[in-house]
């Protein structure tokens, strides 16, 4: 490629680190040497990676994370040129890496990725590394994406069988770090946007209504000489001083309530622990601060420019008259459509969630602790030390008091643990290239589906017979026997993916003896992904995740678990340890996340619209005093008058929930990727969500309803 300065290639995964202290498992990335030079982050101490390090006799170096040299090595700057014990094996620090954000998130170190010939010429079927790459000077993205197309066409005439149908294309690294989250913060931000709004549309129906309290002192003061710049100067001068001490308060409750922010913000937001409000976000609420302060006080500023003589003329009501009425009317209809479209989107998605919440996984989430260990191949590095840990650790694990029946397996559903695997089927004509099936592999323990909770459909589940030394069996899931074997029995059929979990070791696969129930894997909101079992003796995996049913609360039994452990083996650290509802909350953190805040914001748009409406119809009342007073003598009901105000207040709100019910609708597409079966037109919703509104305003309005009728006629009368 010319389009690209330099490139490196990178994988994840993770590595147990002993020595002095208690193991700790840790994220490793393995990286080409050109790693720190693409992103330009040289490391803060030492070194990067030299090219001879990715050959695998000289790839035992590391740079070390420096939030990991710092709280796991006491920031010690004589690290560099130790040697640390990763799986076993010394690595020596040849560098730290520099303070702030770590790439790939939550990496705490890098180690050189081997090249060795197995690498370069028997895995072009295997797809797990992915690349980043910075773009030559003045080279357009859309000018490397067409040369990224051409030499990916050239790789699948040269390589059909593995190649073929695999296409390629660039994005940027930043928008491969945000991911879908972009969309959903910009929609928070829009929803802080609307109710801004909203509080701001509230400030200058306030602003105008104390304007019109004090237009005639203006008037005399102009008349006593008083120029309209200092008069102006002085309103302008209070606007502000009034908005900074909103934005103060503002901030301070924002830094106050932070920490509850991010231990409620899901995981999977990039950064988001990182929040804070620092010296950008102070600037940006006192931009925002001081131009909502001059823009809403600059109204009635200007209207101080009036002739003195025009508004004594007037005799104060130059505001208060019907064109002011109409302009605070409008803007209330306006608070109203806001408040609506904010309802609106919070009640579809907090429909969205609950529905999200009752979708079946497919397996038991109750009662259940999990934990993940790596077993490294220093210490087990034959299926048959890895099968026999396995074999030792289950019945202990059951062994613990109150705890019931354990398994394991290589990844858990819905913890994005995924190993997809391409397969034939004996005795079927070969696909052609570019169109090979496949499925995603897990390899479990005998027992899984029981204690899992996942029905087998048909055939028999995977039993304590089905070994290395025992013909090879699989089991299926029903959406892979639907896909790939519609209108015929899958079981007796024998499968055979490309994948072997060891030199000398035969390919996995077997012949289908069950099929078990579909599981939602990869989240609550798509589609089961056809996959395939295998037992753990046939496929023995050096990384798995063990799952314990306990009595009560899983996370009590965690130091026993680990203690059995450690029993067994005391350099083995246990990661991710925690309840299977656990992986199941974090799994929808993201939606709950952004249905609770835009929630939160409906509500305070909600009470804002109601104090906006409870305003100007006391405001009105207040203006028809002598009106009322009149209508009361001349023998006006007290209902009559209530009804009066209240027709007035729901004319109002009424005009605004239906202007609100069509932003909403226009808005649709906005907000439709975040729903979950669910049409952002839903009738149910916007039909709730208006009714409710509309009973709040009538609420906040009929207050100021009851107090018109209150009016003595005869005081009103007298004042006159």
């Amino acid at each position: 490629s010319k389009s690209f300065d330099t490139m490196a290639a990178f994988d994840t995964g993770s590595v147990t680190l002993t020595g002095d202290s208690s193991p700790a498992s840790l994220r490793v990335a393995t990286v080409s040497a050109s790693w720190f030079k693409v992103l330009g982050a040289a490391p803060e101490q030492g070194r990067a990676f030299q090219t001879e390090e990715n050959d695998p006799a000289r790839s035992h170096v590391a740079v070390l994370g420096h939030d990991l040299w710092r709280t796991h090595f006491g920031g010690d700057p004589a690290m560099l040129g130790k040697k640390i014990r990763l799986d076993g094996e010394l690595f020596e620090v040849i560098g730290i890496a520099s303070a702030g954000p770590a790439f790939p998130e939550g990496t705490d170190l890098w180690t050189p990725l081997q090249y060795d010939d197995v690498f370069r010429t028997k895995n072009r079927g295997s797809w797990y590394l992915q690349i980043v790459g910075r773009l030559a000077a003045r080279v357009e993205q859309a000018a490397a994406n067409q040369e990224i197309a051409t030499i990916v066409s050239a790789l699948a005439k040269e390589y059909p069988e593995s190649n073929e149908g695999i296409g390629g294309a660039i994005r940027p690294l930043h928008e491969s770090i945000v991911g879908e989250t972009r969309k959903g913060l910009m929609l928070l931000l829009g929803a802080v946007g609307l109710v801004l709004l909203i509080a701001c549309v509230n400030v200058a129906n306030l602003v105008m209504g104390r304007f019109a309290a004090r237009e005639s002192e203006f008037a005399v003061r102009q008349a006593m000489g008083a120029s309209s710049v200092r008069m102006f100067r002085q309103l302008m001068t209070e606007s502000v001083v009034l908005a900074t001490i909103g934005g103060v308060a503002g901030l301070m409750l924002a830094s106050a309530s932070l920490k509850s922010l991010l231990a409620f913000g899901p995981s999977d937001v990039p950064r988001l622990d990182q929040a804070a409000i620092d010296g950008p976000v102070m600037l940006f609420a006192a931009l925002i601060t001081l131009f909502t302060a001059v823009l809403f006080g600059a109204f009635p500023a200007l209207r101080s420019w009036r002739p003195a003589a025009q508004a004594l003329r007037e005799g104060g009501r130059g505001l208060s008259g019907a064109r002011s009425g109409r302009v605070r009317n409008a803007l209330v209809v306006g608070q109203m459509a806001l408040a609506m479209m904010l309802l609106a989107g919070a009640g579809l998605l907090a429909r969205s969630f609950v529905q999200l919440q009752s979708v079946n996984t497919g397996f038991d989430t109750s009662n259940a602790l999990t934990f993940n260990l790596s077993l490294p191949d220093t210490a087990y590095p034959d299926a048959a030390r890895r099968e026999a840990f396995v074999n030792e650790l289950l019945p202990r694990l059951e062994a613990i008091p109150g705890a019931g029946p354990a398994t394991a397996t290589m990844g858990l559903p819905l913890n994005r643990t995924r190993l997809a695997i391409s397969f034939t089927v004996k005795d079927r004509a070969p696909l052609l290239p570019g169109q090979q099936a496949s499925m995603q592999m897990r390899s479990v323990a005998a027992g899984y589906f029981k204690t899992m909770g996942i029905p087998i459909v048909k055939g028999r589940p995977f039993e304590a017979t089905d070994t290395d030394r025992s013909p090879q069996v699989v089991v299926i899931t029903d959406a892979a026997a639907r896909k790939y074997f519609p209108n015929e029995n899958p079981i007796g059929h024998w499968i055979t993916l490309s994948y072997s979990s060891g030199k000398g070791r035969p390919k996995a696969g077997g012949e289908i003896v069950g099929i078990a129930a579909d599981v939602k894997d990869r989240g609550l909101e798509f589609e089961a992904w056809p996959e395939i079992y295998l037992p753990y003796p046939q496929v023995p995996t050096g990384s798995m995740d063990f799952l314990l049913r306990t009595q009560g609360d899983p996370m009590k039994f965690a130091t026993a678990v680990e203690r059995v452990v450690h029993e067994i083996d005391r350099e083995l650290p246990l990661a991710r340890v925690r309840s299977l509802d656990t992986i199941i909350s974090a799994s929808i953190s993201q939606p709950r996340f952004y249905a609770t805040l835009l929630g939160f914001f409906a509500v305070v748009a909600m009470s804002l619209a109601a104090l906006g409406i409870f305003g100007v119809i006391s405001y009105s009342v207040a203006q028809r005093t002598r009106e009322i007073g009149v209508r009361l003598a001349l023998g006006a009901h007290p209902g009559a008058v209530r009804l009066m105000v209240l027709r007035q207040a729901m004319a109002l709100a009424l005009a605004g929930v239906a202007g609100g019910v069509l932003g909403a609708l226009a808005l649709g597409k906005t907000i439709s990727s975040f729903l979950f079966q669910l049409s952002p037109t839903d009738p149910a919703t916007l039909a709730g969500v208006a009714a409710m509104l509309t009973a709040v305003a009538f609420i906040a309005s009929f207050l100021p309803a009851h107090q018109a009728t209150r009016v003595d006629p005869l005081l009103t009368l007298r004042s006159e």
